[in-house]
């Protein structure tokens, strides 16, 4: 199976923290914004949120996905997937914050 290696940003978190939807976005050279969608299916939860920005390493998949778009018309797209990945945040210093972060505004008791 082929490998792949992708840098984006979290823009799903799903299936309790076990997948992820990562976006890499480029610029054409027309000036075109291209945003590529991968689906990264985790053993274990992450910790991750939506508007992180990692590296994924993994093995790659892909299927066909059949579709009716709004109008009633018949899509095709193809899902990729990476598999057993090897997640790393690009920040690790801010996801190290984001975790120790008080999820409450109320004052300490002591």
């Amino acid at each position: 199976m082929a490998s792949i290696k992708v840098r984006g940003t979290i823009s799903r978190v799903f299936y309790d923290g076990k997948g992820l939807e990562v976006v890499e976005a480029y610029e054409t050279k027309s000036g075109e914004t291209i945003n590529k969608r991968f689906t990264v299916w985790l053993k274990q939860p992450g910790l991750f949120d939506v508007g992180d920005v990692v590296s994924v390493e993994g093995l790659y998949s892909a299927e066909i996905d059949n579709w009716t778009n709004k109008d009633g018309e018949a899509k095709q797209s193809i899902k990729v997937s990476i598999n057993n990945p090897q997640v790393t945040p690009t920040d690790p210093v801010a996801t190290i914050k984001s975790i120790f972060e008080p999820t409450h505004s109320e004052p300490m008791p002591f």
